[in-house]
């Protein structure tokens, strides 16, 4: 299983459009790595029968994420366990892509990825640490709740958790604030706001704002080219400056302490998603379950990445970590190696399918014709290249080296070196 998802890895380093290509011998298009370390019908095989959960176990579960819940589990309480982030998060959501039929299946026009399962993500906001996550199944779990839920492992230790418009409430931030979490980002109209702050909002100029207070919960609007209404539970109404030249003033620009550090601190998911893309090891399935246990464990391999560079002085970067990663998954040993023959380290290659183009190099001693060797048969053999060309059915017990070719010795090892059309 580690060497299957070592290759997994690779797939995800050198993309091809259909994943029996990275077991092609065309000397154009090959990866030797793959078939040295797995056969494709191997792969082909685990592939096909990768499950996560019980069947019978699971018959009149409720849960419609039963499939993965295992694995869900097992990532969640990871992240927490491994990694305590700093002060500052964000909410957002990511997608995972899929256009099946699915009950949970989400439609959002704004994204990317229109279509596919909804993720609820908490990250760290500097370096984009996944802490914790939720997938939306569909259930008529209202938004208060699954904040709350997402939130609840960081109650009582005063993070601040960045969030856009969608998310934000101020009866929601009244109740996360009890629980010593402060919050801030953009708001709807709708969602709280008091009459008295929409009507002063209507007569604002350019680089002018308005706000109002309820205890520690700020609501602030900033008219800019458009009006930018903010809650914020961390700052006050105070203005600084961005640290730009506007062309049109002489002075600094200036906007409300709460937008800059909506806008410094609101990325977190963003970077999480942006390296998640980068390599990723989703692969086409016709189940949604192996699609979306792919994701998470491609969202372990970047925690992992995140953790390995705050710990290291020495810099990596996420694609050469991922090259290590699947050089030690991919050279550890396996019970089968330790039971093969030990001449089965040298057995004959498999016949490429097209012929090589180092075959009309016109140097014939680079060429020379060795037997055969398998693991099984004592005197195997193969099919003539050039007998079979011609229809006719004559088998021989020697290979060329070089083009991995089973031919006979002499006139046919000629032609094939010679002619172009043998």
């Amino acid at each position: 299983m580690k060497k299957f998802l070592g290759l997994l890895v690779l797939m995800g380093q050198t993309k091809k459009s259909c994943w029996r290509d990275y077991w092609s011998t065309d000397p154009l298009v090959e990866i030797p790595i793959f078939p040295k370390t797995m056969s494709r019908m191997r792969f082909e095989q685990i592939f096909t029968f990768f499950h996560l959960s019980d069947n019978v176990e699971n018959v009149l579960s409720t849960d419609r994420l039963y499939k993965i819940r295992p694995l869900l589990d097992y990532v969640i309480s990871k992240s927490q366990s491994m990694y305590v982030p700093k002060q500052q998060l964000s909410l957002d959501e990511a997608m995972i892509p899929w256009r099946g039929r699915l009950k949970f299946k989400t439609y959002n026009p704004a994204k990317i990825t229109k279509y596919g399962i909804l993720v609820r993500m908490v990250c760290e906001s500097e370096s984009g640490y996944i802490c914790n996550f939720e997938v939306y199944s569909g259930v008529g779990k209202k938004l208060a709740e699954s904040i709350l839920s997402i939130l609840q492992p960081y109650f009582g230790f005063n993070h601040h958790v960045y969030q856009d418009n969608y998310y934000n409430n101020v009866s929601t931030a009244s109740i996360l604030l009890e629980n010593k979490i402060r919050v801030c980002g953009t708001i709807r109209e709708n969602r709280g706001l008091p009459k008295l702050l929409i009507e002063k909002s209507k007569n604002l100029q350019r680089r002018q704002m308005t706000f109002l207070r309820k205890g520690p919960i700020l609501l602030l609007t900033w008219k800019d080219k458009r009006l930018v209404r903010m809650i914020s539970t961390i700052h006050d109404a105070s203005m600084i400056t961005t640290g730009n030249r506007n062309k049109n003033y002489i002075n600094d620009k200036i906007k409300p302490s709460c937008i800059i550090e909506y806008n410094k601190y609101m990325k977190g998911v963003d970077r999480a998603d942006q390296y998640l893309a980068n390599s990723s090891i989703l692969r086409k399935s016709i189940k949604w379950s192996k699609k979306t246990a792919f994701f998470f464990i491609n969202c372990l391999l970047f925690n992992a990445f995140v953790i390995y560079s705050k710990k290291c002085q020495n810099k990596i970067r996420y694609k050469k970590f991922l090259l290590e990663v699947a050089r030690i998954w991919l050279s550890s040993e396996s019970i089968e190696s330790n039971t093969q023959p030990a001449n089965t380290s040298h057995a004959s290659k498999r016949a490429p399918h097209k012929d090589p183009v180092s075959r009309l190099s016109g140097k014939l001693l680079d060429h020379v014709l060795e037997p055969i060797i398998t693991a099984s048969k004592t005197n195997p053999t193969r099919k003539c290249r050039v007998c079979s060309s011609k229809g006719k059915r004559s088998e021989t017990r020697y290979i060329c080296k070089t083009c991995c070719v089973p031919l006979h010795v002499g006139e046919c090892f000629n032609f094939y070196h010679t002619k172009k059309n043998y």
